[in-house]
């Protein structure tokens, strides 16, 4: 390890200003290619409806979630409480977050400034990371959330009882980020609280589990209270839609082929950083691996993604950081690993050449992006024209307001009021269009925030996109939600109907809607969706 030059007037040292700069140009980045994404606007709403008073819910009088994250939902909410103010807001907010984890990484585990400029230029190599460092989605939370966990496996062998609590409330914090990416931590966090206790026994390492996972069981408990449900809506929607677990392997591979050509960073360097991990034969290091491993299954398992390269940016920043990790703690011990860090390291320049090389061939990513023919987009490209922050600023500055809502030209808000309506279903109820339109109550087909349609089944499309399958309106549900009434047709969805609205519209603590909170969730209800399925396979 390069040693580190100390200014003895200044008290800083030479690695502590390259750390500085590096934190301040990762940050100005992150800040000049900020954007918005659409769907985060689903939990924008949310986010500002708990704020303002009408409950943590999606559409006011309703109790049903359209936020797949609700940890970074409420902290948005809070920041927005005392703001008042969305789209600046949330900018700040994800990139403090990315910031901050970005601090973690070069502070905690780098030693000198060729690994700190090794870092920035794997970070750069990636446009899918640096996307979503704002994007208002999860995943700079998930970045910070990452960063502490290795932070926290890192810094000790075995691990005591307060250790332990530590890591299980990380954990508890991850599932209420995003329940999915727990896969990546759950082989590590096992081993520790099996085998690395620090003189504690097993039924103690057990009791230090439960009190850090408490978090998560009492937002559990929370939700299914409060909106009737353990999941978040959108999982709903992703459920039940009949599509052969072969479609979702070939959506899963089209999605791993796409990123390949648009971020070969994020896949090359995951992939250079986990055989490295393995490479050290240590066990915490290979169960972080496994980690990273199930999750890439699991990625493939699901279809995917319809946005580029984003579920792969969690891991990719993984290992990015186990890498400094290892080699700061073992490489310099192991001698047969050292070619593993002269491999990664060509890795990274590898992948930076091609990333600003071929730029012009593949699509300026970082200031435009591309677009294919296919069902996998480069979300930043598509929404950056009115949803980034530079554009916006720009239309602040000369036309006094933000282009933000300037998204969707849909003509559905302004023809429900001229009908006189307080709502309806629309064919495109985008996550922006709702936003801007409080006064209605919005949903769309996709059903991200109807806790009635998304329950139903999905209508088949060959060209299906991952997340966006539609459900058939039922007669008389659109009529049901104009006139705040049930007036489907369909005897059984009726009837389900009636239990959905007892469950997202009844007192809270009635104990008729506690009783059919637990039966519907128990599938004492399953029936009828299945009496109407049976119906439409007649037709």
């Amino acid at each position: 390890m390069a040693e580190k030059k100390h200014d003895k007037r200044a008290g800083f040292s030479e690695v502590d200003r390259w750390r500085l700069f590096s934190l301040i140009l990762f940050a100005v980045t992150v800040l000049l290619l900020a954007w918005q994404s659409d769907d985060a606007y689903h939990g924008y709403v949310m986010a500002r409806n708990l704020a303002e008073g009408h409950g943590f819910v999606y559409n006011i009088g309703e109790r049903s979630t359209a936020s797949t994250g609700p940890l970074f939902t409420l902290i948005i909410s809070l920041a927005y409480f005392f703001t008042r103010e969305m789209f600046f807001t949330s900018l700040v907010v994800c990139t403090l977050l990315s910031s901050a984890a970005f601090y973690i990484l070069v502070y905690k585990f780098c030693r000198s400034k060729e690994q700190i400029l090794m870092v920035m230029m794997a970070l750069f190599a990636s446009p899918s990371f640096m996307s979503y460092t704002t994007s208002g989605l999860e995943n700079s939370l998930l970045f910070l959330l990452s960063a502490l966990f290795l932070w926290a496996l890192s810094a000790h062998e075995r691990y005591n009882f307060k250790q332990l609590f530590v890591i299980a409330l990380i954990i508890s914090a991850i599932a209420m980020a995003r329940m999915d990416t727990v896969l990546i931590f759950a082989p590590a966090a096992v081993w520790i609280f099996i085998m690395k206790r620090d003189g504690i026994s097993f039924p103690k390492a057990m009791l230090a589990a439960a009190a850090g996972l408490s978090l998560f069981v009492l937002w559990e408990l929370f939700a299914v209270i409060y909106f009737g449900f353990p999941f978040p809506n959108p999982a709903y929607v992703k459920l039940g839609t009949g599509i052969s677990q072969i479609e979702y392997l070939k959506r899963g591979i089209l999605y791993y082929f796409y990123t390949f050509l648009n971020d070969t960073g994020v896949l090359m360097i995951t992939v250079a950083g986990t055989v490295l991990s393995i490479s050290a034969k240590k066990s915490k290091y290979t169960a972080v691996s496994l980690g990273i491993i199930l999750y890439l299954i699991y990625i493939l398992r699901i279809g995917g993604d319809f946005m580029m390269g984003r579920h792969f940016t969690v891991v990719f920043f993984i290992s990015l950081c186990m890498f400094y990790i290892i080699e700061n703690k073992e490489i310099s011990e192991i001698t047969r690993l050292r070619l593993n860090k002269r491999i990664f390291d060509v890795t990274v320049i590898v992948c930076l050449v091609l990333t600003l090389g071929f730029s012009k061939v593949i699509g300026s990513q970082y200031l435009l992006g591309h677009k294919y023919a296919s069902h996998i987009s480069d979300e930043r490209e598509y929404y950056y024209s009115t949803t980034g922050l530079y554009n916006n600023v720009v239309s602040l500055i000369r036309e006094g307001r933000l282009c933000v809502s300037d998204t969707w030209n849909n003509e559905a808000p302004d023809d429900l009021r001229e009908n006189g309506l307080s709502g309806g279903i629309i064919d495109n109820a985008a996550g922006i269009l709702v936003y801007y339109n409080p006064d209605l109550y919005l949903n769309d087909t996709y059903c991200l925030g109807d806790a009635f349609l998304s329950k139903l089944p999905a209508i088949y499309d060959p060209n299906w996109r991952v997340g966006h399958l539609r459900r058939a309106v039922p007669e008389g549900y659109r009529e049901s939600v104009w006139n705040n009434d049930n007036e489907i047709e369909d005897p059984d969805l009726h009837e389900y109907y009636d239990i959905i609205r007892l469950i997202t519209r009844g007192r809270i603590f009635d104990p008729e809607r506690i009783k059919a909170i637990i039966d519907i969730n128990t599938g004492k209800y399953d029936y009828l969706i299945d009496n109407y399925e049976r119906r439409l396979e007649e037709k």
